[in-house]
């Protein structure tokens, strides 16, 4: 079930230009750790942003990652 700050925080992701891993991972119901790996190996193209990566909405077919992903 979606709470008031759930809702707020996805409507945030809406209006910028990227994810972070963390959201990406959410989004695609599969661990940070395993986004991580697949950005190892080349399937997710991400920037380094710090400590942690940032993936550009433009860069992302999610359908596409939801259907190789297989759950």
């Amino acid at each position: 079930m979606l709470s008031y700050d759930n809702l707020k925080s996805m409507n945030q992701i809406k209006e910028r230009d990227f994810y972070t891993t963390s959201e990406l991972a959410g989004i695609l119901q599969i661990s940070k750790q395993s986004v991580l790996k697949r950005m190892h190996n080349g399937s997710i193209k991400a920037m380094k942003m710090g400590r942690d990566f940032i993936i550009f909405k433009k860069d992302v077919d999610l359908n596409k990652l939801k259907s190789i992903i297989k759950h």
